[in-house]
């Protein structure tokens, strides 16, 4: 099983959107949004939890990609009628629509078996001085407890905040870091 299907599998029961991720979700959009006016990508956008929380900080775009067409399609039934929000299936490392002022990873990065192939395709879609944000609503002893019960292969094991961002500092300058029991978080600008 691959994490395409794995996610279309459990796409018509799952949805993010639980009371306590909001906390999460808020810190999360607030570090990631510069200014009014941001255009966002939100990869791994499942089924959409991201976007309300990335408008109210200030994206005036979002374009949410999963590989999930399941996920894709949940997204769509709960924000297709927002044009502002623009849902598409496909791989983020073959995405290649460049631009973006921010790029959000919320509950998605652990996904990604090979950190430094992840962050050079980020460099690569953002504009000079852009912000990549990978963020959880749970701490990472949790993540990686819940990432251990899926099909072997799906997710890879996180390291403490500060440890996976040596992997970032190539390209990006980390300006906020959080590792507890309610927030994962590495945030940083593309050099």
């Amino acid at each position: 099983m691959d994490i395409a299907e794995y996610f279309d599998s459990v796409a018509s029961y799952w949805d993010d959107d639980f009371a306590e991720a909001r906390p999460a979700r808020i810190v999360a959009s607030a570090v990631s949004i510069p200014r009014c006016g941001a255009c966002v990508l939100d990869i791994g956008c499942g089924s959409g939890s991201m976007f309300l929380d990335l408008l109210e900080n200030g994206a005036c775009e979002i374009d949410g990609l999963d590989l999930s067409q399941n996920m894709v399609e949940a997204a769509r039934c709960k924000f297709g009628f927002d044009p502002r929000i623009h849902v598409t299936q496909g791989d983020f490392l073959l995405h290649t629509q460049p631009g973006y002022d921010v790029l959000m990873a919320f509950n998605s990065y652990q996904h990604f078996p090979q950190p430094r192939v992840f962050l050079k395709k980020a460099k690569e879609l953002l504009h000079p001085g852009g912000r990549l944000t990978v963020a959880f609503s749970a701490s990472r002893d949790r993540i990686n407890t819940v990432s251990a019960l899926l099909p072997a292969g799906l997710a890879r094991g996180l390291l403490s905040a500060s440890e996976e961002a040596v992997f970032w500092q190539e390209d990006f300058v980390i300006d906020c870091l959080c590792d507890n029991e309610s927030l994962y978080l590495i945030s940083g600008i593309a050099k």
